[in-house]
């Protein structure tokens, strides 16, 4: 053997190499922290910006995404609704609109914000007055008729009857006209039936699973007898027929539309809702809407998304020509089947269930293909892309249609702590996240902190549990509910609200402004879960078994295994085609050809008593590959099979999977993932998530207690030097107490103050076991003791300076000006300093604060606090002698609110608003009320919420 270069060259060769590689990693780690002290615009908050009812003004605009600039959130989605406010004169989709749409997206390129916009007008879902009946979503009606030999020929049938709504549109269309014989138990009818034809439009998916029921044999209809009449009807809806025999029934089966309507849609937008069957339906959409918002943009870099919200508008079942289509997909002729969508049985219970399988999942996949997937070809041919919110009560698959888009969505919702929190959407954060792990999508966003009440009695160290739960689900990008747009002149407020609804996180709220180190710790969050790869042991797949699974809300039963250490994605049974097997025997996923870093070890299935063919194939190949598969054994397959050998291909490949073991039971499930080392095992009350980047393992750890906590965490990570990366300072620290486990685990020992959230992170390799740390211990070595001058805004107070003696609350002075006070006040005291503390750590205790502090010592502003422990670094700060205080302290509106209404209110009406507020001259003089909500939550005798500082203000050093 013969080298063309030295051996000497090759060692420096490979030495260099690796100093650069070495070199790489250092930039990647460099370039990480610093990323996570100062994160990027893609890793900042966006807001949902809602204008109310066409109250709008340019003026406003401007100072709202100004805001929304200052205070650190990089884009937000644009939506005009139409609630229970006085309508403000600009009509959704009219010219006025348009130019106020051009000049929002025009404001949000220059101040460098993302924008988005939602598909009409209102919520829920697509369309608007453009969208005519022959268009809009549609639905299976029809009339029976009892005839006999006898009947007169030709004889009228019945029209369908329609519901008072289908009325008012005055339009339906005929499919068939079917008869048969009437059997003797005609009032038999499938279990559920009016779900599983999609018939009842609010129908869950629960109530699609197969019933085992036998039907009595007086129920049953031979699909034989059934006779197709159709064209035996006339254009005056007589039928020219003559039953062979006694007792048949007539069927006539049309469709007409569900008269579903955009909601809450303001003037102007108030419309059908188009044919989620139908690309002709959309293609209108977006010809009288949304490619007039495109060239609002003006190709404009702020535009970026379309987004569709949650889906609130009921199933449809129907559109033209669907009975062919149906024919293409599933290989046989619908329409005397058609008779099992009216309950009836043809001949079994099992075949019409088959049948009404085959139903549901067509418009399912059609919906899939003319609605989602059309939609986001529309988007990308526009340059946008395509944000959903997939789940409801639509005839669709949330799980394919949420891997489909360019940014799944869902949303969680805040309740007052007193009466429990409330996600009524908990499983649709694991639908979205799992949908951005099994495509490689970095950005899972989330609806963030909806409430029906919103009565301003939010804040962020009370939204912060819910919101670090949501990140532990696997959300990445806050879309704050709501910051509703403000029209009005600034000495309106608190302003403008959406209706009741929301948690009213925009410039008129009082702490809004004072948020932004709220909002830099949550960017911080969101940059390291918006990074690398998301890490779960197991995938749950729900299977075949009701053609498609919708989520709808707060009803949607669990039926998840949770295990304590370990995390799990789910799919849908179309991720099947995406999965492999590597030589380690884990389950690899790849999206579009590409094969991506997401792996998991268990492979678990869930409502999968019926199984297709193929899928069950599928499975077998991953078992057969190494993969941990765990499925029960399925008793048939789903739908009508035209293959006449599919019963005993069905019973061979469950007998070569099943009998032999190869696929594991559901039983096994618990004590497979269990032989698993647990990824992360956490005491009571903590909860975590885990992301891989580059080599490390970031750990996001949240004490989801506004109570401390403390005890042993143990991560399955070894040979790495654990780390603090603390999202609220940006800051990163070794200090701690570790060691590592003889099984490859390492344990670290957190104490967790009050809802507080950490990243233990392993990326540096070490050599040592264990680490050692003894935390500081404080003591007070004095107390801020004296008088304190306090001022008020005047426009919510008073002007005068008040003396406190003593720190108490503002809701219990006897000054009004002061107990009903809402907005920010000023503490300001002196006080000597004569304490030796040297090298010594420092802090100034604020004691009880409520609800936000800011400080400045000796005229330096050392930050803002928004959380306890009401803490802060004094040291550098902080001198010899006579030393000035000043502490800024903000509150909530409530009060304010509340002590307006002990004065007559403003006189206005449901149709117009107050002349004072659309001309912008302000409160009339007249009025003792100092504030104006477009809702209002508080009567006279509502409870004050406790406000300011009540300290005890002291200073604190560590002890030696």
């Amino acid at each position: 053997m013969h080298f063309k270069y030295p051996f000497s060259i090759i060692v420096i060769l490979v030495s260099l190499f690796s100093i650069l590689a070495f070199t790489n990693l250092l930039d990647k780690e460099q370039q990480l922290e610093a990323s996570f002290l100062n994160p990027p615009n893609s890793a900042r908050a966006h807001t949902w910006w809602h204008w109310v009812n066409g109250n709008v003004s340019k003026e406003g605009i401007t100072k709202d995404l100004e805001s929304f600039k200052k205070v650190g959130l990089s884009g937000f989605q644009l939506f005009d609704v139409g609630l229970r406010i006085p309508h403000g004169g600009t009509v959704f989709n009219s010219k006025e609109y348009h130019d106020k749409v051009a000049f929002a997206i025009s404001e949000a390129d220059r101040l460098g914000l993302e924008m988005g916009i939602n598909s009409a007008s209102g919520w829920s879902s697509t369309g608007g007055p453009w969208i005519k009946p022959k268009n809009s979503m549609k639905m299976l009606v029809w009339s029976e008729q009892e005839i006999n030999k006898k009947t007169t020929t030709p004889f009228q049938l019945k029209l369908p009857e329609l519901n008072k709504i289908q009325k008012e549109f005055n339009f339906y269309k005929d499919i068939a006209i079917l008869a048969f014989p009437k059997p003797k138990n005609a009032a038999y009818r499938i279990s559920n039936w009016e779900a599983k034809s999609l018939t009842d439009l609010k129908a869950k998916a629960n109530e699609f699973a197969p019933s085992s029921k036998k039907a009595p044999k007086d129920a049953i209809i031979k699909l034989s007898d059934v006779i197709i009449l159709t064209d035996k009807i006339d254009t005056n809806g007589k039928l020219n027929w003559t039953p062979p025999s006694d007792n048949w029934t007539v069927v006539r089966i049309g469709y007409t539309t569900t008269a579903a309507k955009t909601r809450p849609a303001s003037k102007g937008g108030i419309g059908l809702e188009l044919d989620k069957l139908s690309k002709e339906a959309v293609t209108i959409h977006w010809e009288a809407l949304l490619d007039k918002i495109t060239e609002d943009a003006k190709g404009s870099k702020a535009y970026t998304t379309i987004l569709i919200d949650s889906y609130e508008v009921g199933h449809q079942n129907w559109t033209a020509n669907f009975e062919d289509t149906f024919q293409e997909k599933r290989g046989y002729n619908l329409i005397p089947r058609l008779l099992c969508a009216t309950g009836r049985i043809i001949e079994s219970n099992e075949y019409s269930e088959r049948v009404l399988w085959d139903f549901r999942k067509t418009v399912a996949d059609e919906i899939y293909e003319n609605y989602f997937k059309f939609f986001k070809e529309k988007c990308h041919e526009n340059g946008l892309k395509l944000a959903t919110e997939a789940y409801g009560s639509g005839s669709f698959d949330a799980l394919e249609v949420s891997k489909l888009v360019d940014i799944p969505m869902t949303e969680f919702w805040y309740k007052d702590k007193a009466k429990g929190q409330r996600n009524i959407w908990k499983w649709t954060s694991h639908i979205s996240s799992s949908a951005a792990h099994l495509s490689g999508r970095s950005v899972v966003g989330a609806e963030a902190f909806t409430r029906m009440k919103g009565d301003w009695t939010v804040h962020p160290y009370n939204l912060k549990v819910i919101g670090d739960k949501a990140f532990t689900e696997g959300i990445n990008r806050y879309y704050f509910h709501t910051s509703a747009h403000q029209p009005w002149n600034d000495n309106i407020k608190p302003g403008m609200t959406m209706s009741r609804f929301g948690s009213n996180i925009h410039r008129n709220n009082t702490w809004f402004y004072k948020s932004k180190p709220w909002l830099n710790y949550i960017a911080r969050c969101q940059y390291i879960m918006q990074t690398g790869t998301n890490q779960a042991d197991a995938l749950v797949m729900y299977g075949d078994e009701r053609g498609f699974n919708n989520f709808l809300g707060r009803v949607e039963h669990l039926d998840f295994d949770f295990l304590e250490g370990y995390k799990f994605d789910v799919a849908g049974i179309d991720s099947l085609d995406d999965l492999s097997v590597d030589e380690n025997g884990e389950i690899r996923v790849s999206y579009e050809g590409k094969l991506l870093d997401t792996k998991y070890k268990i492979l678990s299935l869930k409502r999968d008593l019926l199984m297709r063919i193929a899928s069950i194939k599928k499975l077998g190949k991953l078992a057969e590959d190494g993969a941990m598969v765990i499925a029960q054994k399925p008793i048939r397959t789903p739908g009508i099979e035209t293959n006449p050998n599919a019963t005993k291909e069905f019973n061979a490949l469950v007998k070569k999977y099943w009998d032999s073991g190869l696929i594991h039971l559901p039983s096994t499930y618990k004590k497979s993932l269990s032989a698993v080392t647990p990824d992360c095992k956490l005491p009571i009350g903590m909860e975590y998530a885990h992301h891989k980047i580059n080599d490390g393992d970031f750990y996001f750890v949240s004490n989801q207690s506004y109570d401390a906590n403390k005890g042993a965490c143990i991560f399955r990570v070894t040979g790495k030097q654990p780390e603090l990366w603390d999202p609220e300072t940006g800051k990163i620290s070794k200090n701690l107490n570790w060691k590592q486990l003889k099984n490859g685990t390492t344990e670290v020992q957190l104490d967790m103050t009050s809802a507080q959230s950490i990243f233990v992170v392993f990326q540096k390799e070490t050599k040592k076991t264990s680490g050692s740390f003894k935390s500081p211990n404080y003591k007070k070595i004095q107390n801020i003791e004296g008088d304190w001058n306090v001022t008020l805004d005047k426009r919510f107070g008073t002007s005068e300076t008040i003396v406190f003696d003593k720190l108490t609350p503002w809701n219990e002075h006897t000054n009004e000006d002061i107990k009903y006070y809402s907005g920010t006040a000023t503490y300001k005291t002196s006080f000597n300093f004569n304490t030796s503390t040297k090298k010594k750590s420092v802090l100034l205790d604020l004691g009880e604060v409520a609800v936000i502090a800011e400080v400045k010592l000796n005229g330096k502003e050392l930050g803002t606090l928004w959380k306890p422990p009401f803490k802060i670094d004094i040291k550098e700060a902080l001198k010899r002698g006579k030393n000035t205080l000043e502490i800024k302290v903000t509150n909530l509106w409530p009060n304010r609110l509340i002590g307006d209404a002990q004065y007559p209110k403003f006189k206005e009406s449901n149709t117009s608003l107050p002349s004072w507020l659309m001309d912008g001259t302000g409160i009339p003089a007249t009025s003792k009320r100092k504030t104006y909500a477009a809702h209002n939550h508080y009567k006279a005798d509502a409870e004050l919420l406790t406000s300011g500082l009540m300290g005890p203000v002291s200073i604190l050093a560590a002890k030696k």
